[in-house]
């Protein structure tokens, strides 16, 4: 049985709002697999999910914050998830908080960045659950199938 209707999952979809994205975070945590660097996701919702929660993160409290709770294993993941995926500047800044996370100058220019670039980030995070909902969807409970060409993220 579906967790949600469709008509439910249409307007989820359909929003621009941030609180959104949010609760298709909250949707996701039930099935990740913390042990698994990519917590056993395809990329896509890999990378869906730890860019909210960087640059969630890094707002409310720096993005040193970020990388320093952050298991090396799952920062090499989200980095070439961010490479595969992410628009231009994403993962070289990401890259630069990895290597520089306790340079309180150098993590300023990633903080510097993230603020700048949060609405872009969260346009880019929507076009990226509409291009991969069939996905999404899936790992919300929506559907029983197999998700076709889905490989989990490295």
């Amino acid at each position: 049985m579906p967790k949600f209707s469709q008509a439910y999952l249409d307007t989820l979809f359909s929003s621009p709002d941030f609180s959104k994205l949010v609760e298709l975070c909250g949707y996701l945590q039930d099935g990740l697999n913390r042990s698994e660097p990519g917590y056993g996701y395809p990329q896509p919702a890999f990378v869906f999910l730890e860019s909210l929660l960087w640059f969630s993160q890094a707002i409310r409290s720096g993005a040193w914050t970020y990388y320093e709770a952050t298991p090396r294993a799952r920062q090499d993941a989200m980095l070439r998830a961010l490479e595969r995926e992410a628009p231009r500047g994403f993962a070289t800044h990401y890259a630069l908080g990895m290597q520089n996370w306790q340079d309180e100058r150098k993590i300023g220019v990633v903080d510097a960045w993230i603020e700048k670039h949060d609405e872009d980030n969260n346009l880019w995070l929507w076009r990226l659950v509409n291009q991969h909902r069939a996905t999404i969807e899936r790992l919300c409970g929506q559907l029983s199938a197999p998700i076709p060409g889905a490989r989990p993220a490295e």
